[in-house]
């Protein structure tokens, strides 16, 4: 009976975590990956390019023999779960991914193991600031996405591509129809809808302002814009609806997502020929966060994961792949669309609240006018 007591004991041990976020603080990171390859898995919850992320996760596992399982699941089903069940002792998710905004929406200390930022090797040449939220150390940037225009020479030269209000007023003239973007069904339409009316309207601070009644009424000369212009835009479907028309010929130009187009193009479908660009005017650039949760049953494979994840040598290779602006400093990003000194002209979104009211604002005032 004591054997048979006594198996059970360490049967019972055995399947318990063997480390938790008060340990991970106490080991060095030699201990950590030691430990990491004992646990032998970590479940990633990421909400885009699953199938490829699989792919490009088998150098974690060749390096360190432990599994990644990606789930399916889209942004807002996996971050619902990860709210439903975070007062459970045992969690399903090792590792998620957020938009940058997103962590205002968690209590981070309740919830996540961290600061992340005390605990990865080379912390301190990572981002824990992105899209205008501070995660303060709790969630590390892994995904760099830009918005711009893409275009195609075929139809517009790089010397005639519009940098300003202005120059956007003299080309709708002269070209109605030719560019297009969307409201909904992606962020790349939004994107150019607030750069536009961030440089009409100069009076507000979009990353502090909240879309109060003031706020919004200050808005109007955008809007007034829009309308004069409407009949010269094209507004399509979605992120994806754009592109393919301005690959098929329809559009001279489209907003859209750096990353979007890129990794399209590296699958062969749309055209190399086509070409993106930031304006002078300014387009807003943010990203992607990863945080662990402080019931994941795999803490310290989590943490190795994490960080090879924002390692220089997966985001060189992320860029390479999809197109995306490294998050480490040490990475390589030759291969991105545009050059290191256009992407000066990379903005900060507005703030989410205020972010989301130019959006729904703007299909109020201007689409269903």
């Amino acid at each position: 009976m004591k054997a048979l007591l006594l198996s059970l004991t360490l049967a019972s041990v055995s399947i318990l975590p063997a480390a938790n976020a008060a340990d991970l603080s106490s080991m060095s990171w030699e201990q950590v990956v030691s430990q990491a390859k004992s646990e032998g898995k970590v479940v990633w919850y990421n909400w885009f390019l699953q199938n490829d992320f699989r792919q490009q996760v088998k150098s974690f596992e060749d390096t360190y023999g432990i599994e990644v399982v990606i789930p399916e699941g889209s942004h807002d089903a996996n971050l619902q779960k990860f709210l439903a069940n975070s007062n459970r002792k045992n969690g399903d998710i090792d590792v998620l991914s957020l938009g940058g905004g997103d962590i205002t929406k968690i209590n981070a200390k309740k919830t996540l193991i961290g600061p992340l930022s005390s605990l990865l090797p080379n912390a301190n040449k990572l981002k824990y600031k992105i899209e205008g939220a501070d995660s303060k150390g709790y969630g590390v940037a892994y995904w760099g996405n830009q918005t711009g225009i893409a275009y195609n020479p075929a139809f517009i030269s790089k010397e005639q591509l519009p940098q300003s209000i202005a120059d956007f007023d003299a080309y709708l003239s002269k070209n109605p129809e030719m560019l297009g973007f969307n409201t909904i069904n992606g962020g790349s339409g939004p994107a150019l809808i607030e750069s536009i009316t961030r440089n009409i309207v100069t009076d507000i601070n979009y990353q502090t302002d909240k879309p109060t009644k003031t706020t919004m009424t200050k808005l109007q000369p955008a809007w007034n814009w829009f309308n004069n212009n409407r009949g010269k835009y094209i507004i399509t479907a979605s992120n994806s609806d754009s592109i393919t028309r301005l690959n098929s010929g329809e559009f001279a130009m489209v907003a859209t997502w750096e990353d979007f187009l890129a990794g399209l193009q590296n699958k062969g479908e749309v055209s190399k020929n086509i070409k993106f660009y930031i304006p002078k005017l300014g387009m807003p650039g943010g990203g992607n966060i990863v945080v662990i949760p402080k019931n994941t049953q795999h803490p310290a494979a989590s943490l190795l994961f994490v960080s090879w994840l924002t390692s220089a040598a997966t985001q060189t290779a992320f860029n390479q792949r999809f197109g995306s602006a490294p998050q480490n400093p040490d990475a390589d990003d030759s291969n991105a669309l545009i050059s290191i000194e256009e992407r000066k002209n990379s903005t900060d979104w507005a703030n989410q609240a205020l972010k989301e009211s130019i959006t729904n604002t703007f299909i109020k005032e201007v689409t269903l006018h």
